[in-house]
């Protein structure tokens, strides 16, 4: 388990996070996609899963365009 100064860091991100307006949802990732945003961070095109879930949820719902490291 998490020691105290640990929780108490995630809790102060997660509220600067809240104020900026971001909100934290957790889902259910089919096996597939999971291993193809896995391969996609290992060959260096995201820095991380969570850049690469944003920027594709973005591309489709916010109609950004990616800025995929290459």
């Amino acid at each position: 388990m998490a020691d105290a100064a640990s929780r108490k860091r995630a809790q102060r991100l997660r509220q600067t996070r809240r104020e900026r307006g971001d909100r934290e949802t957790n889902v259910w990732l089919p096996r597939e996609v999971g291993t193809a945003i896995d391969e996609a961070v290992e060959r260096g095109l995201f820095p991380s899963r969570q850049v690469a879930i944003t920027q594709a949820l973005e591309a489709v719902f916010v109609r950004k365009d990616r800025n995929v490291v290459t």
